[in-house]
């Protein structure tokens, strides 16, 4: 499936592109996966803050974006028609998709996560807050570009926009699901730190490890490790029968740790290491493999510094244990910006005036 519809070249379009998975290659995978049936409900899951961060990476972004006075156009057009790609192949396999993009609201200022990293989401925030370096990237973004595609998702069927004020933005997928029972959940991200998901049950999740073109696409546990290890298969197979409980895998991603939320990495404890720790403390029952409480979890560290880092990590970066900690006033905060209008003809106008040199193509998104 296809588009006739060109969209003109420009350099920040590479960004988006990145996380367009191929028709073809996604098909294949989610065949393989055997998750989907005919005439399921789907939510689809995108992951806006990969796109900031290829963004970010652009050599003289600053520069570019005052070459292209019409940048703010062109970022609308290109998350929309990012959008439309998926919303477009789901309509040609006849699934009843919701299409929903995400990230942490870039006005943050508080965390329930504070009280064991005071840190939390701090990189983030102050990069697209107080870097020099993008500040012109971050006003236009927070002025311009978010609200203003927020409101175009409002008049566009089953497509929305959703940012998450003083909540983690990973948490999105895992509380809007709680409100669709009936529908399985899809993802595709550019955070490693996603790659939980495909450890909770009625998710699958496509993590885009790609660099400007190198790289590839990964959609469970055994496939993380792979990239991140580099490791033979039978080595994987070993790491995989620990690191597929989620509480295991949110071990790991607590002692790797993860730079865009200061959660640091515990020192000289990599995949192997940690794996040995939980099979040795398995086999002395100080933990079984369906531990879940961190302060437990911890007991797998003697050195009683490394076990509150773990401890505080895991806080962090267990989804579940974060999603408990919120209050049904947060939770609606998310589920209230599910908001349906309806204004096709307007749509149109605007796309064949405002957007003609950058176009939607709302073909793929009606």
């Amino acid at each position: 499936m296809a588009s006739n519809i060109s969209v003109p070249y420009n350099p920040f379009g590479v960004c988006y592109n990145i996380m367009k998975i191929k028709y073809n290659e996604y098909d294949e995978s989610l065949t393989k996966l055997n998750f989907l049936c005919e005439y399921d409900k789907i939510n689809v899951f995108i992951n806006l803050e990969s796109i900031f961060k290829n963004l970010s990476m652009i050599q003289e972004l600053e520069r570019k974006i005052i070459t292209y006075s019409d940048f703010n156009l062109i970022m609308i057009s290109n998350i929309l028609n990012l959008a439309g790609h998926y919303k477009y192949f789901f309509k040609g396999n006849n699934l009843d998709a919701n299409i929903f993009l995400y990230n942490t609201d870039l006005n943050s200022n508080e965390f329930h996560e504070f009280e064991y990293n005071e840190e939390f989401r701090l990189y983030y925030l102050t990069k697209y807050n107080s870097n020099p370096k993008y500040t012109l990237f971050s006003d236009i973004l927070k002025g311009d570009v978010i609200p203003n595609t927020k409101t175009f998702c409002e008049f566009i069927p089953n497509l929305y926009y959703i940012t998450s004020m003083n909540i983690e933005g990973s948490l999105v997928p895992y509380i809007i699901s709680k409100q669709f029972p009936d529908r399985k959940n899809l993802i595709i991200t550019g955070e490693f730190y996603d790659t939980q998901y495909s450890s909770i049950p009625n998710f699958v999740n496509h993590f885009v490890h790609k660099s400007f073109g190198n790289g590839g696409i990964y959609c469970n546990t055994k496939g993380y490790l792979k990239e991140m290890t580099k490791k033979p298969d039978d080595i994987i197979d070993d790491f995989n029968s620990v690191y597929k409980y989620h509480n295991m895998y949110c071990s790991l991603i607590s002692v790797l740790g993860d730079k865009q939320r200061c959660i640091y990495g515990l020192d000289g404890i990599g995949p192997k290491t940690l794996r040995d720790l939980i099979k040795k403390s398995i086999n002395e029952h100080e933990i079984n493999i369906n531990t879940t409480n961190p302060e437990i979890l911890g007991k797998m560290f003697q050195d009683s510094d490394k076990k509150d880092e773990f401890i505080n990590n895991y806080y962090c970066s267990n989804l579940d244990y974060m999603y408990s900690k919120l209050t049904n006033s947060e939770i609606n905060s998310i589920v209230n910006q599910m908001v349906d209008k309806s204004d096709i003809n307007g749509l149109k106008n605007i796309n064949n005036t405002k957007f003609y040199n950058h176009p939607i193509i709302l073909n793929n998104l009606l």
